[in-house]
């Protein structure tokens, strides 16, 4: 076989498997209810969830959102917010996230559409403090889900798993970044000992956890399959990526200098030619090795001070009992039908009402006068 017929049978071959793992995904959705624990794996394993259109109808589900409840914003004005300027001046910035082969035209509408959405979910939620990388978490949703599926999946995710980076302050971000130490300790204790003696205290790693990397992929599909990943995970995936990717560079650590600049230097830029699925399947593998309580016994941690750690059964509850898409949209056509049906008469009970009604207000006024002239002729009679 020459290396030409090799990569045409590659092609055939993983095209094949894509449609044949996406006929497995629509079953999952279909069924009655949705089955989540079996989407939930096809997102974390190879692939991901495939393409664009897969994603568009998994990660609501993922989520536990029922798109066909989503409303339309009806609060004050988005424009007066008071995080509205600092919004605006971070989504401007961040044309990098957009596809280059948008028109000007659909780079600024996406703009306005990722500006709506985060001022929405403050607006709503007026507990929650805007962080710079948010947007970042949102456009991921917003390029493939569009502004209603990126609101509705991200008025989740701030609810839980990212939640506690939209604190007041950084208290609970660094309990975040703080189990990234135990879970190297424990899996690689040499690298983890020089990179505490380094001094470099792991803030490389705030940027790819408040943004769910999408402050650093280079490309919109890498976000995307990360994406899948940390919808159908626990909320400290972030967290076991981050450990995979330190793993994934031990020699070029380990022959640097232990000094924090130049450890921080390595490990604060993420190589061009990185592969994110090799990092999945290895954060994955790392999960089931040590999972978040055995890191928080071995780091000394209390799960519980931590908002998406402890709400996660919260969150796993909301999507367990989820009706298919199909059956959603058939009760919603059911409802408008059976108004339809119902409306003319309706409008002829609403008619004989608005005609018959002083009649009948007459006839009931003459009843109790009636009833009342009865009553004293018998009190009357009674003396």
């Amino acid at each position: 076989m020459s290396q030409f017929e090799a990569i045409e049978f590659k092609a055939r071959r993983d095209l094949h498997w894509q449609r044949e793992k996406v006929r497995h995904i629509q079953a999952a959705l279909n069924s009655d209810p949705v089955d989540i624990s079996a989407l939930r794996q096809y997102a974390c394993s190879l692939g991901g969830l495939v393409h664009a259109n897969v994603r568009k109808k998994v990660w609501p589900k993922l989520a536990g959102v029922n798109m066909y409840d989503v409303k339309p914003y009806s609060g004050p004005p988005l424009v007066s917010h008071k995080d509205r300027a600092q919004v605006q001046l971070d989504v401007n910035r961040c044309t990098k996230r957009i596809p280059k082969s948008y028109s000007e035209e659909k780079q600024c509408k996406v703009q306005e559409q990722l500006t709506r959405v985060i001022l929405r979910l403050l607006a709503e939620n007026s507990r929650l403090h805007y962080y710079q990388g948010l947007h970042d978490v949102v456009i991921t949703f917003l390029l493939v889900a569009g502004e209603a599926g990126a609101y509705a999946i991200m008025h989740v995710l701030v609810n839980y798993h990212i939640r506690d980076f939209l604190d007041e302050d950084m208290g609970r971000t660094k309990l975040i970044i703080g189990y990234l130490k135990p879970l190297l300790a424990l899996e690689d204790a040499r690298l983890e000992e020089f990179v505490t003696r380094s001094e470099c205290q792991y803030y490389f790693s705030l940027s790819w956890l408040i943004t769910w990397f999408g402050h650093v992929v280079q490309h919109p599909a890498e976000a995307f399959r990360l994406a899948d990943v940390f919808l159908a995970s626990h909320p400290l995936m972030p967290v076991y990526v981050s450990a995979a990717m330190i793993l994934s560079r031990r020699s070029e650590v380990l022959s640097l200098n232990c000094e924090m600049s130049e450890v921080h230097g390595l490990l604060s830029k993420i190589p061009d030619n990185l592969s994110y699925e090799m990092m999945v399947e290895l954060a994955l593998q790392l999960f089931q090795k040590h999972p978040p309580k055995k890191l928080a016994r071995h780091g000394r941690l209390k799960l519980s001070a931590s908002s998406l750690i402890s709400s996660y059964s919260q969150f796993e509850a909301r999507t367990r009992y989820q009706r298919p898409d199909h059956l959603l949209a058939q009760g919603l056509k059911n409802e408008e039908t059976s108004w339809w049906a119902w409306r003319p008469t309706a409008a002829f009970v609403v008619r004989v009402l608005s005609f018959a009604g002083p009649v009948l207000i007459a006839a009931v006024l003459y009843w109790i006068q009636s009833y009342l002239r009865t009553s004293d002729l018998s009190i009357t009679f009674a003396r």
